[in-house]
């Protein structure tokens, strides 16, 4: 199988103004809402490139194999996970000091997986060892399903455990919103890339038992006789 980078993109932040003149005028009006999305495309499929071709695809999994021992690529899955993450603000503007407070209003998050089996052409549709690829191949997508669900779960606590932290942010100077900004968007990101490693390093760890030599012994001895 093939495991991709997994990319974090561009935060989108937007807000909302109101005036106040109380002593007390720094306050939140809600708590921000947080919602974790998952989601996964309608899994694409490739049988149209042999052995030979398939041998040529960079994985991230390693051989069960002994080093002196020469295979061929069956199939694999080919796919990644690409996570993005939105936010909005709310901000209050104290029109008698020129100072401004803002706090979170909305963050989103999605984990998206984009997955591809690709099964060499040697082995067509309806053959026992097309079939036994298969199952081999959707076992590295069900692991990625996995991942996913436990991660969103905890990117989503520790953004609730951030934003109960900090509340609201100011109130400062009118002139130094776009920098406090850049620093919430940079501490967000700081957040996402550090769980982005955990998974990615968790993914390959998890992804890689599944590449065992038990398994692709299984796979190989399950159709030995239909096997071309």
């Amino acid at each position: 199988m093939k495991l991709s980078t997994f990319v974090i993109l561009t935060m989108a932040f937007c807000g909302l103004s109101r005036s106040a003149q109380a002593d007390n005028w720094c306050n939140p009006t809600k708590a921000p809402t947080i919602n974790i999305k998952t989601s996964t495309d309608q899994i694409s499929y490739n049988f149209s490139l042999s052995e030979k071709q398939l041998n040529s695809f960079e994985t991230s999994t390693v051989s069960p194999y002994a080093s002196n021992i020469i295979t061929d690529v069956g199939g694999l899955m080919k796919g990644g996970i690409e996570t993005q993450q939105r936010m909005s603000f709310q901000t209050m503007t104290n029109q008698r000091t020129q100072q401004v407070c803002f706090w979170h209003d909305t963050i989103e998050v999605m984990l998206h997986i984009k997955p591809t089996i690709f099964i060499a052409s040697e082995f067509p549709q309806g053959t026992c060892m097309h079939n036994s690829i298969m199952g081999h191949e959707q076992k590295h997508i069900q692991v990625d399903r996995e991942i996913v669900n436990k991660y969103a779960a905890l990117i989503g606590q520790a953004l609730q455990n951030d934003v109960s932290r900090y509340r609201v942010f100011g109130p400062f100077p009118a002139s130094n919103q776009d920098a406090a900004l850049e620093q919430v968007k940079t501490r967000m990101q700081n957040i996402l890339r550090q769980y982005s490693n955990q998974m990615s390093a968790e993914r390959k760890a998890r992804q890689q038992q599944v590449d065992n030599l038990a398994e692709y012994e299984r796979v190989n001895k399950s159709c030995k006789r239909s096997r071309p």
